[in-house]
């Protein structure tokens, strides 16, 4: 059996926030623990999300998520394509193991991340609804 590198932790920021919902992304960092170095080492990979590539992701992991509730299945190997503007073929690619719980974890704050990136800019003031009519 393959050991793969291990998700460790995943943050996030948003970038263009003041920008309408399109042109939102979402700057992914993950951090993987791979336990074949010695001593353990740790890398980190960072990718853009947008709305729009969030949602085909988000779909893929609720499935993943699915297969984990089965008792037999403990882990789950993920496995990301990404555009790479620095390697020659053009994309990327990073595999990493998770458990349920992470797996879990890293659901909830895809779905927040989607919250960010579909929330249109709120209007500066508003004055006219706030004034109580005479």
């Amino acid at each position: 059996m393959m050991i793969l590198p291990c998700l460790k932790s995943m943050t996030w920021v948003m970038e263009n926030k003041n920008s309408t919902p399109a042109n939102k992304v979402a700057v992914i960092n993950l951090k993987l623990q791979d336990y074949t170095k010695t001593p353990a080492g740790e890398s980190e990979v960072k990718f853009t999300l947008s709305r729009v590539t969030l949602e085909p992701t988000l779909r893929s992991m609720a499935y993943i998520s699915e297969q984990l509730s089965t008792p037999a299945n403990k882990v789950a190997v993920i496995n990301l394509k990404l555009q790479d503007t620095e390697t020659t073929s053009g994309e990327s690619e990073v595999k990493f193991q998770v458990s349920k719980d992470t797996l879990g974890a890293m659901l909830r704050s895809m779905a927040y991340i989607r919250e960010q990136l579909s929330n249109a800019i709120e209007p500066k003031q508003d004055n006219l609804t706030k004034r109580p009519r005479k």
